[in-house]
C-alpha cells in the first residue's frame, strides 16, 4: 500500500470524524459564540405549524441520507484500501495472511468502540430502534451514533460479513438534529421513524421500500397514517441526497441476460406449475425419488443459446 493511500484515508477519517463531531452538538454550539441551538430552536418556532409539519421530515430526510452516505462511503474507503488494493498488488499467500490479519483487526477495533464508548450501538439496529421507538419515545444518545457509525464502518470495510441496511436504518434514524431544533426528549418519534425511513433509502435507492420497512417492521402496522406523510418526505429526501452525492449507484448490479426469449419466459408458467404439484407431492405421499425428478426437473439448466451465450 503507497504513502499516498495511507494520507488519503486518514483525511477521509479525520473528515467523517470531525463532520459526526460537529453533528453531536456539544462542538458547535458555541461556534462563533452564537448558540447555534437557541437559534435554529427559534427560527423553528417561528415557522407556521403547518408548514413545520413538512419543513422537519425534510430536515430529519436531509441529515439521515447524509449520515447513510458517509457511512457507505466510510466502508467503501476502507475496503478498498484493506482488501481490493492488497489483492492486486499482493501475492495469493501474503493476501490470505493479510486478509485474515485484516478482519482480525478490525473485530477487535469494533469491539473496543463498542466496549468503551457505547455498548448500545453493538447488533444489527434495527431491534435497537425498535426499543427506542416504543420505550425511549425515539431518543437516542449521539454516542451511539458515533460508536455504531465507525464500528460498522470498520468492521464492514474490514471484510467482515455484515451488512450496512441495519447500521443504516440505526445511524440515520439516531439524529441527533431534533435536539438543535428544539423537539424535546419525549417528541422524537417522528424524527426517528423519519432517519430510519431515511437511512434504508440512502442505503438501498429505495424509499417505497424504506416507507413500508417502517411501517411494517417499527411501528408494526401498515395501516398506520399518523407517521406516514414524514416518512414519505424524509425517505423521497433521502434518496435526492444519495443520488446527488452517489450518482447512479445500483445496490446490486445484474448482469445482462443476452438475447431475451419471449418463449423461454413462458416456461415459466409450467415451471410454477411443477414446483406446486412438487409441493403437493409431500402431502400426497409420492415416493421421494419422484419429489427428487420433479424438483431436477424445474431447477435443470437452460441451454447457453436460451441466455445469449
Amino acid at each position: 500500500m503507497s504513502p499516498g493511500a495511507d494520507c488519503d484515508f486518514t483525511s477521509e477519517f479525520a473528515h467523517l470524524l470531525s463532520f459526526f463531531w460537529v453533528w453531536s452538538g456539544d462542538a458547535c454550539q458555541r461556534l462563533g459564540g452564537i448558540n447555534l441551538r437557541n437559534l435554529l430552536t427559534d427560527y423553528v418556532r417561528k415557522v407556521p405549524a403547518d408548514l413545520r409539519t413538512i419543513l422537519l421530515p425534510f430536515v430529519y430526510g436531509l441529515f439521515g441520507g447524509l449520515a447513510a452516505v458517509a457511512f457507505q462511503k466510510g466502508a467503501s474507503i476502507m475496503f478498498s484500501i484493506f482488501w481490493e488494493i492488497p489483492s492486486q498488488q499482493m501475492q495469493r499467500g501474503a493476501f490470505a495472511f493479510f486478509s485474515l490479519a485484516t478482519i482480525l483487526v478490525a473485530s477487535i477495533i469494533a469491539g473496543l468502540l463498542l466496549t468503551f464508548v457505547s455498548r448500545d450501538a453493538a447488533g444489527s439496529g434495527i431491534p435497537q430502534v425498535k426499543v427506542a421507538f416504543w420505550r425511549d419515545f425515539g431518543f437516542m444518545p449521539a454516542k451511539v451514533v458515533i460508536a455504531k457509525f465507525f464500528a460498522g464502518a470498520i468492521s464492514i470495510g474490514g471484510g467482515c460479513s455484515l451488512g450496512r441496511e441495519g447500521p443504516s436504518v440505526h445511524i440515520a434514524g439516531a439524529s441527533n438534529i431534533t435536539g438543535w431544533l428544539g423537539v424535546a426528549k419525549q417528541g422524537r418519534r417522528p424524527a426517528l421513524l423519519s432517519g430510519a425511513a431515511a437511512g434504508l433509502a440512502a442505503a438501498f435507492n429505495t424509499p417505497l421500500s424504506a416507507i413500508t420497512f417502517v411501517l411494517e417492521e417499527i411501528i408494526e402496522d401498515l395501516n398506520n397514517r399518523g407517521f406516514l406523510a414524514q416518512v414519505l418526505i424524509a425517505s423521497v429526501t433521502a434518496t435526492f441526497v444519495c443520488h446527488a452525492i452517489l450518482a447512479d449507484n445500483p445496490a446490486f448490479v445484474i448482469s445482462s441476460i443476452g438475447n431475451f426469449s419471449g418463449a423461454v419466459y413462458l416456461l415459466v408458467i409450467p415451471t410454477a406449475g411443477l414446483a406446486a404439484a412438487n409441493k403437493s407431492a409431500g402431502r400426497l405421499l409420492l415416493p421421494s425419488s419422484i419429489r427428487y425428478a420433479l424438483g431436477g426437473v424445474e431447477i435443470r439448466p437452460r441451454p447457453s443459446h436460451d441466455v445469449g451465450g
